[in-house]
This record gives C-alpha cells, structure tokens and sequence, in this order.
C-alpha cells in the first residue's frame, strides 16, 4: 500500500470518531457511529502489516497494525458494532447527543490504544478512552451508576498519576518511546521493580482488578446494554493490554513481586467464585466472570516477572486470552439480557438489597441505624435536638451542595477536563523532557 494512504488509513482510525463527536458535524450524518468504524474495518480488510512514525507527534509517537493488533482490532470492531446497534432509539425518539458524544470518544480511545506503538501515544488514548467512558457510565444513569462512575472516576484519576511516573521513568532510561524499546531499556536499569510497581497498580485500576473491583458490579447492574457490553472490551481489555505492553515481561526476574501477584489472582479467583455463589444475581454473572478471568491473567502476569522462561514460552497467548475475554463477556452480557427480555422476574428479585456497595457505606448506616435506636430507647429528647442541630448545620448543607454541583459540573463538563488534563500532562511531560 501506499505509505501515504497508510498514513491516512491509520491515522482516521482514531481521528474519525473524534471528529464526528463535534455537534454540528455529526447532525449532518445518519449513524455516526457505524461511520466512525469504516476506517478500522478497512484497515483489517489490508492484509500487509505496516507502521507510521509521527515525530511530531506526542514527543514522537507512531501507529502501527500488526497480526496481534489485527485481532484486538477484530474484537474491538465487533463489539462497538453491537454496542452501536444497541445504542439505537427507537422508532420515533431522538437520539442522546451527549451519550453519542461520550459513545464517539471512547470509541476513538480505544482504537488509538490498539494501533498505537509507543507508551505516549497509549497513555493518551487510554486516557481519553477512560474519561469519556466514565461519561458513558453515568450518562441518564440511575444513583446506582453515578455511584459506579464515581468510584471508577477517582481510580482513573490514580491510575493516571501513577503511569505517568512511570513514564517519566522511562523516558529518563531511553529516548526511545517505543514499547520494545521501553522494555529492553527498563530491564538493563539499576532498579525497574519500582517502574514495575507503578504500571502494575495504574493498569489494575483502570481494569477493575481485585481487590480494586468495586465499580465493577455497580457497573453491570446498573449500565444500559450498550454499555454493558463495552466493560469487558474497552476498560478491562485495555487495562490488561497495557501491561502486557509496558511491562518488561520476559526479560526482568522479580521472584518477590511476581509471588505476591500471583497471591493476589489466586485470591480473586477464589473471591469471585465464593461471592458469585453468595449474591446469585443474574446481572452480577459478567462481573463475577470478569473478576475470575482477570485473577487467571493476573497469575500469569506474576509468574511472568518471577519466571522470565515462563513468559517467552507462554506469553504469545496473552493477547488471544485478551481477545476471548472481551467476546465472552459480549456473549455473556447478551444472553443475560435475551434472557430477562423472555422471562418474567419476580417482583421480590427486583427488591434485593444492593450487596454490592461498599464495606464503609454499609458498616457506616448500621452504626447510624444503631445510635438512632439507642438514642430512641434512653434519651428521646437528646437524640430529637441532636438530629435537628445535625439538620440545621450550615456546614452539612454547604459541603452537600458543594459535592452535588462538583458531580453536576463533571458530568457537563468532562470534556473540558479532559482536555485540560491532557494538556496539563503534556506540558508536564514536555517540562521533564
């Protein structure tokens, strides 16, 4: 193929969902989203694998397809296919402009994510893939998923923190941003454990790795089908390919930290199995599996840094099992919904208790519940004039307005932050450099 036209093909696969994300274009064109997905479909329609640099780009990045992107692409494009069709009103409603907006960003995040070949580029359209999922999360979303959204906005905002460190590490061991690159030179440093550690710990938030899962089933029980089917492939597959590109896997010996992943996706394994059999909940089946699957990829990670052997001989199948999990958890989200479309459920089922939230909120209310019945029992009168000194506080009241508009602000704004963040991060970046 033409090196220009290859230019152009893989640059419009990040680039076309972001521009048709602008108001004025996309009202002009019908099904935006399909659209968007044209430059992908015809890249996977090229047999030939090739790459771009871009050296003033992002400090000099690149895009590129080759035969283990080919299948991230394959999967990707399958999934936003089905999550476009899903996102479809119905006959005679008007279409959400802000969730398609979000639904566009996060697509053009994601596909950057996959064709790009260097740790900038990846930081970035990881970035821009997350904030604008949080935006789909909570988007005409009930308490339940602005709950959810909040939990996963907080670890975004670490997990960011926490990789961008590591890339300043990098970027002081090589000039070479490449992901090869990066890890050969990470490997021959004096002390990579702590590079390690931090892409470890920013990638295991943005996947929803245990014990850092808790949006998880929020998320599953509370996010539309359109949604829904993007968790396993956009956030938890990202999350996972970003370790396995960073990561120095296969050319680092860490016996301590790989045993102690390892301990780590054992115990998540045996924490979904045990809490899937307790909360026997149909909408909570994909985060349960999500969970399982993530602890078997977080042991081979673990054995992967204690054993460099391991890897060279097993590490091919990590992309296939990245592939799998996103197709499955498409599959399964699917089923469940045809499922509860076919089958009455019983109004008592709809009335479970949310086990789902957090250990603190829940501890929390029944210390309250507790001192109220206490308060009831021995000193009517003390307990009625604390409550109304706790109600009539100007403080309460001005910290509950204060976080309700901040969330308020978040969700119309987000693209502004984002953007804002970006360009924080770039200048940051720019100044260690």
């Amino acid at each position: 193929m033409n090196e220009i036209l290859s230019a152009l093909l893989l640059l419009s696969v990040p680039l076309l969902p972001i521009v048709l994300a602008f108001p004025p274009l996309r009202s002009r064109i019908s099904h935006p989203c399909y659209i968007a997905l044209l430059p992908a479909i015809t890249l996977l329609a090229v047999p030939s694998v090739f790459a771009i640099e871009l050296p003033w780009l992002l400090f000099g990045s690149g895009l590129g397809v080759d035969g283990a992107s080919r299948w991230l692409l394959v999967m990707s494009v399958v999934i936003w296919a089905a999550a476009a069709t899903l996102l479809q009103p119905p006959a005679g409603q008007t279409a959400d402009n802000r969730l398609t907006v979000f639904f566009l960003l996060t697509m053009a995040g994601n596909l950057g994510a996959i064709v790009t070949t260097d740790v900038v580029g990846f930081f970035t359209f990881s970035a821009l893939m997350g904030y604008s999922f949080y935006g789909l999360l909570v988007a005409g979303g009930d308490e339940t998923a602005r709950r959810a959204g909040s939990i996963y906005l907080g670890f975004m905002i670490v997990a960011d923190l926490l990789l961008f460190e590591a890339l300043l590490i990098a970027a002081a061991t090589t000039s070479d941003m490449g992901f090869e690159a990066v890890r050969h030179a990470v490997s021959r440093s004096p002390s990579p454990g702590l590079y390690v550690s931090l892409v470890l710990a920013g990638f295991a938030l943005k996947a929803g790795l245990w014990p850092l899962h808790s949006w998880l089933p929020l998320a599953f029980r509370s996010a539309r089908p359109a949604v829904a089917l993007l968790v396993g492939g956009v956030p938890i597959a990202m999350g996972l390919l970003g370790m396995v590109r960073w990561l120095p896997l296969g050319e680092i010996t860490l016996p301590g930290p790989g045993l102690i992943i390892q301990i780590l996706g054992v115990a998540a394994i045996l924490y979904a199995i045990v809490a899937g059999v307790k909360r026997a909940q149909l909408k909570l089946l994909p985060a349960y599996a999500t969970i399982i699957a993530t602890g078997i990829f977080a042991t081979a990670v673990g054995a992967g840094v204690a054993d460099p052997a391991a890897w060279k001989q097993y590490g091919n199948f990590s992309y296939f099992f990245i592939v799998s999990l996103g197709f499955g958890i498409v599959v399964v989200v699917t089923a469940i919904c045809w499922l509860q479309a076919n089958r009455h459920t019983p109004a008592a089922l709809a009335k479970q208790a949310d086990d789902s939230s957090l250990w603190i909120e829940r501890r929390a209310g029944a210390f309250v519940r507790w001192g109220g019945e206490m308060g009831f029992d021995t000193l009517p009168r003390l307990r009625a004039s604390l409550l109304a000194l706790a109600d009539s506080l100007p403080q309460i009241r001005a910290w509950r307005k204060a976080v309700d508009a901040v969330e308020h602000s978040l969700q119309r704004w987000i693209l502004a932050i984002t953007l804002l963040l970006l360009l924080g991060i770039a200048s940051l970046f720019l100044a260690a450099c």
